[in-house]
């Protein structure tokens, strides 16, 4: 019959026309955000926020589930988004609490690539996906900040602003699974392990919570009257310890120092005021900088191998650092112009005039 090849004829034309080839071009590239904390966590909240302006500014479409701190319910909403359709052609995961490899495990089936961030593998872990035909081309390198340096540096600062003086430590850390918060640890516990004249009281793990943080400060201070400074993994377990802190009839700021890493809003006011000494913060960046690694990886770029970052820096107040983060004018950036090779990396360069 004849109108088989006129057909085929009009179909190749579709396919072949300037106005097709655009329109493939211009396909959007989904991205799949697994977010093991809360959407209105200080951090968690800082890096939806970072990474939406980045991806919506390189034109990537950006899904972001939350697991809110539950590694069952993460595996469960990974698993049941993983049915619909369309499917992402990039997946961002967190090894929190070390969950990495079960929700890799949930993405075998699927054809997208996927990067860790924050928290990273196991070297073992890795070593064995390299040789594993389907990981050996899917898995790509990410973002991960140095941990260990900032637990460091804020214990030398926090230690420096108490004016050097003898007194202990409490180190209330996040908990004992998560690669993040075990390196943030061991730099504080290597600060302090280096002085002469104090020590560690107490080691706790506080599981990056506020509540529990101010109950087992509240213990602490009554078990070591010597402490000095404490030292916190992340803002909401520094606000226990300071409620903590002045219920025990002591001035923070003058009595006892305490430090802290994250960039809320409220630490960053409670920096302002003196009521936290020591502050680190940086890190929320490291999703959309993959969103960056992804907008070139997708235009046929190189994907830079590097994968640690120094992300962290000491905030101080006031500073034009200190006014960025507090201000989180995300649009002011100029993604497109992020240099994903530089070393140090710079989150927050803004757009020309």
């Amino acid at each position: 019959m004849i109108w088989r090849p006129i057909w085929l004829i009009c179909c190749l034309l579709i396919i072949h026309s300037p106005f097709a080839l655009s329109a493939s071009q211009n396909v959007t590239t989904r991205v799949l955000f697994v977010n093991p904390g809360f959407a209105d966590e200080s951090f968690w909240g800082d890096v939806d926020g970072y990474a939406k302006t980045a991806a919506s500014s390189l034109g990537l479409t950006l899904e972001i589930l939350h697991g809110n701190r539950d590694h069952i319910l993460t595996q469960q909403l990974l698993a049941e988004r993983m049915q619909v359709l369309p499917k992402p052609d990039y997946v961002v995961l967190v090894n929190e609490k070390n969950n990495g490899l079960a929700l890799l495990n949930m993405l075998s089936e699927s054809d997208c690539f996927v990067s860790f961030v924050l928290n990273d593998l196991s070297p073992s872990n890795k070593q064995a996906l390299r040789t594993d035909p389907i990981w050996s081309s899917r898995l790509m390198p990410g973002v991960f900040p140095n941990n260990f340096n900032i637990g460091y540096l804020t214990a030398k600062d926090l230690y420096q602003k108490g004016k050097d003086k003898q007194g202990a430590f409490l180190i209330l850390s996040g908990d004992k699974n998560t690669p993040a918060s075990n390196n943030r640890e061991a730099g504080a516990m290597a600060f302090v392990m280096q002085q002469e004249h104090t020590t560690v009281a107490q080691r706790v793990y506080g599981d990056w919570r506020e509540d529990l943080a101010y109950e087992q400060t509240k213990v602490l201070l009554k078990r070591h009257s010597k402490v000095r400074y404490i030292w916190t993994a992340n803002d909401h377990m520094a606000f226990g310890a300071q409620k903590a802190v002045r219920e025990a009839g002591r001035s923070v700021g003058n009595d006892i120092f305490i430090s802290t890493i994250n960039t809320s809003q409220a630490v960053l006011s409670e920096l302002k005021t003196g009521h936290i000494t020591s502050l680190g913060g940086g890190h929320f960046t490291a999703v959309g900088l993959q969103m960056v690694k992804i907008h070139h990886h997708k235009k046929d770029q190189r994907w830079p191998q590097r994968t640690k970052f120094n992300l962290f820096q000491i905030i101080r107040y006031p500073s034009e650092l200190f006014s960025t983060l507090e201000d989180k004018t995300w649009s002011n950036i100029d993604f497109e112009n992020i240099d994903i090779f530089a070393n140090p990396i710079d989150p927050f360069v803004v757009k020309s005039e």
